[in-house]
């Protein structure tokens, strides 16, 4: 008998139930059940946004594009409509969703074997054992030798989208193997990207407000469905993955095959063949990928000599707020591109922009917070280990995405730029302290980045709820409370750098003492935060 494991049956998605349960379950299931489900919870958070770009895949295909917003509303409407469907849709390609499929196994290579015979074991497949180090790990045994196939589903999908780059095994009959070895091609294409989330009150509404009309978002207009095909409606892969070709849409991205696979083993899995697949490059993607935010790249910009924007990676010494300026289109600056005019430096993730689409229709509230989840993978040297993983949220104000924002984007922008300039006049005070005592250019700057990390330490927990009170806050009033935290913050941390010095910082060396140095502060202060105007009560 031919073994059989079907992810539309077989329990294999972790996830978190409203009423705080925790379950797995079975594609079919999932569908079925998405409004009881909060969200998908499985070992980390890549791969909990690796299986959802999976279904968002699965959503697209189910409602045909969708083609245009009355669509996508029939199933906002209707909140049994997208599990019965997806159902329906899934049943048209069952058994290209068995794992063990012996001639199209899901997101595998059927036959696929190294001319060595090698297989691979599990550390290159799970992603939490760190290279070279599995003792770091819990897996510890039979932990790392063999995992159940719902285990490895999972890791399977992770994969494709956020495997380090490196040499991987060559496959026979591969054209690009050269000694038994596939060359670097990079991470999968999720790991080249900072995915953005717009989520939903359940799993239901996550899905459809991820699942774009690509027709309402300019960047992605011109995404026609009826090429962009997941592997499951394709013609199955061959052992050599491909360099020169596309996505055509939100579905390829989401389901690009970026390596070529076959999992080994029989009650549980112990190995896998683990190949090159095809390549993704990222310039001017925006037009196919909606999860992730876009930025202008001037020496792309030269080398391809067009306008180039890449996509932007979540930064690990960076809290997700400090991104605002990526996430709404009024935030962003302008740059002059010589024969371009001035363009802007940021592109909005489409699922945002399809939000505020949403909420111009009147299809969503205009008021209230929406809760933006982002998840990214930082690689170590040649993008070929993990080095960090990001996983952030933020609640951000629905009236910024509003028709009539611009006065509520004035202030944010004010905000943030005041919080960068309080940033770097306390920078400044720590390394003129610093040579106040007698140190070098190298230890002033280790003093002035000390600073900023000691600052944004406090700042990234009270901006981000600053942020929220704007939805239930009159918006000047809100300005001037920020105005006064920053100026108190700003205060607290100079007096713990004075502090910190020696007596003899005092007397001052190279030109400087601690008395220049806080009138200095004092001065860039001011001109970063304007001190409240005293207001005057009219008899």
């Amino acid at each position: 008998m031919i073994p059989i494991f079907n992810l539309l049956d077989e329990p294999w998605i972790r996830v978190n139930r409203l009423d705080g349960s925790t379950d797995e379950l079975s594609l079919l299931r999932l569908f079925r059940e998405a409004r009881e489900i909060s969200r998908i919870s499985g070992d980390i958070a890549s791969q909990d946004i690796a299986i959802l770009r999976l279904l968002l895949a699965i959503c697209h295909r189910t409602m045909q594009g969708p083609e245009d917003l009355s669509t996508w509303k029939n199933y906002w409407n209707d909140p049994e409509r997208l599990g019965v469907d997806a159902a329906t849709y899934l049943e048209r390609h069952r058994d290209r969703f068995d794992l063990r499929h012996p001639e199209h196994p899901f997101f595998q290579v059927a036959g696929i074997h190294a001319g060595s015979g090698k297989i691979s074991d599990l550390t290159s497949l799970i992603i939490d054992i760190p290279n070279g180090a599995p003792f770091f790990t819990t897996r510890l045994a039979e932990g790392i030798e063999k995992i159940s196939w719902s285990e490895a589903a999972r890791w399977l999908v992770h994969a494709h989208a956020f495997d380090p780059s490196g040499i991987r095994t060559g496959a026979v009959g591969d054209p690009q193997a050269k000694g038994g070895k596939g060359y670097p091609i990079g991470p999968g294409w999720a790991g080249q990207i900072g995915v953005i989330v717009v989520e939903g009150k359940s799993l239901a509404e996550t899905l459809l407000l991820n699942t774009v009309v690509t027709s309402t978002v300019v960047d992605l207009s011109e995404v026609d469905p009826e090429t962009d095909l997941p592997p499951w409606e394709r013609a199955p892969d061959g052992p050599g993955g491909a360099t020169d070709v596309a996505p055509q849409g939100p579905v390829t991205c989401y389901t690009w095959q970026t390596r070529r696979i076959l999992l080994h083993g029989d009650d549980d899995v112990n190995g896998l063949f683990l190949g090159n697949g095809d390549k993704a490059t990222p310039q001017n993607r925006h037009f196919v990928e909606p999860m992730t935010a876009w930025r202008y790249s001037e020496p792309q910009t030269k080398k391809f000599k067009a306008t180039v924007f890449m996509p932007r990676k979540l930064p690990t010494d960076q809290a997700f707020w400090r991104g605002l300026s990526t996430l709404v289109a009024q935030l962003s600056p302008t740059v002059p591109v010589k024969g371009a005019g001035d363009i802007t430096r940021y592109r909005a993730p489409g699922v945002v922009v399809f939000y505020q689409e949403l909420m111009r229709r009147g299809i969503v509230p205009q008021s209230g917070l929406i809760p933006l989840h982002a998840v990214g993978i930082n690689y170590g040297a040649q993008e070929a280990t993990v080095d960090e993983l990001v996983d952030d949220v933020l609640a951000l104000p629905a009236g910024l995405l509003a028709p009539d924002a611009s006065s509520l984007v004035a202030i944010v922008h004010d905000a943030m730029e005041q919080t960068e300039n309080v940033a770097s006049a306390l920078g400044k005070l720590a390394g003129n302290l610093d040579r106040a005592c007698g140190g070098s250019t190298d230890t002033a700057k280790a003093a002035r980045d000390q600073a900023n990390t000691a600052f944004y330490h406090t700042i990234d927990e009270e901006f981000p709820r600053w942020l929220a009170s704007l939805d239930d806050t009159e918006p000047h009033q809100a300005r001037d409370s920020w105005r006064t935290r920053l100026r108190s913050e700003a205060y607290t941390q100079q007096a713990a750098l004075a502090e910190a010095v020696p007596a003899t910082a005092f007397a001052g060396r190279q030109n400087i003492d601690v008395g220049k140095a806080l009138v200095w502060f004092r001065t860039a202060l001011n001109k970063a935060v304007p001190q409240p105007e005293p207001t005057h009560n009219e008899e």
